[in-house]
């Protein structure tokens, strides 16, 4: 038994960086799952402000906003960190955590507002493009040290942020023709050894899966 509880819904990649950050730091967790395709339940809106998910309880102080979460996490159980110790490096990397809820995750949800119009859709791929191209030139290319992630050696906070967005891309590629351009070999490389790392592993779902639940969100066959 234990008293820290998550509620989660396993299709949202939002959720699946708390669950990706728990398991990184070994901790139990009781979990809840809430199926939001089906609407959420009377009871979860007494205790979660947003009506969202990720929401942790970690003994009696209540947790919300995945980032947030995963940062109370790292702070409260520091082993093993997730954070750099460099305060500069610890910058960065809320610099490229910014910069996945700025401006890469708006690209992202520009090509569902696009929908059948191949004006939009044309413009909304080339701005993904272009934030791809920008993490690795910007980030991957001045920050990894030759190291398989975001800051090098190391698995971070940064990772864990991008990670439930990246192994999504097979539905961008389905729907939409989107893929990693292949000329972008950092950014290709470090989306491999996301996938082989054991705590995401231990939450991802497969291509079919993600495809099945965007296709039900946007009402297509």
């Amino acid at each position: 038994m234990t008293d820290r509880k998550l509620y989660s819904y396993e299709a949202c990649p939002f959720a699946q960086r708390t669950r990706i950050a728990l398991h990184e730091k070994g901790l139990d967790f009781d979990l809840t799952e809430i199926d939001l395709s089906e609407g959420k339940p009377d009871w979860f809106a007494e205790i979660s402000p947003y009506g969202k998910v990720p929401l942790l309880l970690d003994g009696k102080t209540r947790f919300y906003e995945s980032a947030i979460i995963n940062e109370y996490l790292d702070e409260q159980y520091p082993e093993p960190p997730l954070m750099p110790d460099a305060p500069e490096d610890r910058a960065q990397a809320r610099i490229w955590m910014h910069y996945c809820e700025a401006y890469f995750l708006g690209a992202l949800f520009g090509l569902r507002a696009a929908k059948d119009d191949e004006k939009k859709l044309a413009d909304a791929k080339a701005k993904v493009v272009e934030r791809l191209t920008f993490i690795e030139t910007e980030g991957l290319a001045k920050l990894s040290r030759g190291g398989p992630f975001f800051l090098g050696d190391q698995f971070t906070l940064v990772d864990i942020q991008y990670a439930p967005f990246f192994e999504r891309m097979s539905v961008y590629e389905a729907l939409w023709g989107l893929a990693i351009p292949a000329s972008l070999q950092r950014l290709n490389a470090w989306t491999a050894a996301l996938r082989e790392r054991p705590s995401v592993g231990q939450t991802a779902r497969d291509a079919d899966y993600h495809l099945d639940r965007m296709k039900r969100m946007l009402k297509v066959a």
